[in-house]
């Protein structure tokens, strides 16, 4: 099947869907009286992407029907019209009913018939769009200033009401579409309601308060063991949401968190696997200095204990390895040792001899294009960085020695310039150097407190480390 990107009928939220059987077969009836004698595609849901059906030919009046004697799993789906246009919808226990809409504007003009709860669902969807608009349009007006005091006033009384319009269409939605698949749907996408005990954000107490009961209840609405929800993007894009916008990117904390909704999921092996996956992928290559403990965390202690049996052997073992040479340089871990650096007269250097306080240590090559322009923009901070207490290591990563002296000479680069010609695959492998530049700051007991930073963060971050500290 292939994968039809999209996007959602409203941008703020994004759909969900079930999956299960119903005692009946599904037939679809579909009227775009401005579509005759074109095709038609049928595709579902599964997270934030939707996969193709069937297609089929309208006839001359602009009429179709999908059917089967089996009913399709449970879940959104979406009719994709020639110019790339759709309309969006349902298929919840009862998968016999009719569509109606116009190719020029799906969405617009979209109608039921035999499916209450799609109707129901069309009518909140249209009820709550407006009052986005609206809500943006006086926004915009507010953030324009120029209004007089009355206005302002006018305006945020406004805001206030359609606040309270919201609320009362996500509860009533909610209650008359109880049991459904829309009504699940809306209930996992509502925003969370903070309490007005916690005060107004105009402190950074309240602000923090505000925060912690956002963060506590966000999965609130959200059975993560309905499998049903799989065939929507509620759950992947509650993931999202939660592990980018808010829980902090703090290693330890993302692991605790990351435990609790993957023991929430537990229970139900379909869910329990996308959530394992879309965890161990979202950290595989993390964007966040020092999240690659949660890839490590997630892989020691579900994928290679025993708890993931849809990954076959081969990939267990490209995992393990993975692991292997990652766990070594986690934030906090101590520097593995190297061994056979010696330095331009080839006299040994041991970097537990070093004495400063810090230590970075850079791995270059001379014939690198990127390190050509990074080394000396680093060395141009060597200076301000030695009266910090820091001493940088530069190590070439290359055994040709008349090129790297060279460059040494050309740039005069009079930090402790370091080489190993006898192990040098065995550095690169340590530090995973194999593309260059890289760098890692040591503490004073050599352990790993920053790494793969820009040289132009390394200033940056030794200021703010060392004002916490």
């Amino acid at each position: 099947m292939k994968p039809i990107r999209f996007s959602f009928l409203i941008t703020l939220i994004i759909c969900f869907s079930s999956s299960g059987l119903a005692g009946q077969g599904f037939r679809i009836s579909l009227f775009v009286p401005d579509l005759p004698n074109k095709e038609v595609i049928l595709s579902h849901r599964m997270g934030l992407k939707f996969y193709t059906d069937d297609t089929i030919k309208t006839d001359i009046n602009g009429s179709a029907v999908f059917e089967g004697i089996n009913p399709m799993p449970e879940g959104m789906y979406q009719m994709v019209f020639p110019d790339k246009k759709f309309a969006e919808f349902f298929l919840d226990k009862n998968q016999i009913f009719s569509i109606s809409t116009r190719a020029k504007a799906p969405a617009d003009s979209l109608s039921f018939s035999g499916s209450p709860e799609n109707s129901r669902f069309q009518e909140w969807q249209q009820k709550y769009a407006a009052n986005r608009i609206r809500n943006s349009l006086i926004q915009n007006r507010l953030k324009n200033g120029n209004l007089a005091p009355d206005s302002t006033q006018l305006l945020n009384k406004e805001l206030q009401q359609i606040q309270k319009s919201n609320n009362h269409l996500w509860d009533s939605a909610i209650h008359d579409l109880a049991g459904t698949l829309p009504g699940n749907f809306i209930k996992g996408m509502k925003p969370v309601r903070i309490p007005e005990s916690l005060g107004k954000p105009d402190t950074q107490d309240n602000q923090m308060k505000q925060y912690q009961f956002v963060r506590a209840h966000f999965f609130d609405g959200v059975d993560l063991t309905d499998e049903k929800l799989l065939r929507t993007p509620l759950i992947e894009t509650k993931l999202d949401q939660y592990f980018k916008q808010v829980v902090p990117p703090i290693p330890d904390t993302i692991i605790q968190e990351a435990r609790q909704i993957i023991e929430r999921s537990k229970p139900a092996k379909n869910m329990y696997q996308f959530v394992v996956q879309y965890l161990f992928n979202l950290y595989t290559d993390p964007e966040i200095m020092g999240t690659d403990a949660v890839y490590v965390y997630i892989a020691e202690n579900y994928y290679l204990t025993g708890q993931t049996p849809w990954i076959d052997s081969a990939n267990l073992r490209g995992i393990r390895y993975r692991v292997k040479e990652l766990k070594p340089l986690l934030l906090g871990t101590v520097a593995p040792v190297l061994e056979g650096l010696v330095n331009t007269d080839e006299q040994p250097v041991e970097i537990k001899d070093i004495k400063s306080k810090y230590l970075i240590l850079y791995f270059w090559s001379p014939d690198c294009g990127f390190c050509k322009e990074a080394t000396p923009k680093l060395h141009s901070q060597y200076a301000d960085l030695k009266q910090m207490g820091i001493e940088i290591v530069a190590l070439n990563t290359r055994i040709d020695k008349n090129l790297w002296i060279n460059f040494i000479t050309d740039k005069q680069l009079s930090w402790i310039n370091v080489y190993s010609p006898q192990k040098v695959r065995d550095m690169i492998e340590k530090y995973q150097a194999f593309t260059t530049p890289i760098l890692y700051i040591l503490d004073a007991e050599r352990r790993i407190i920053a790494k793969n930073i820009s040289v132009d963060q390394v200033k940056p971050f030794f200021i703010q480390y060392l004002a916490g500290h």
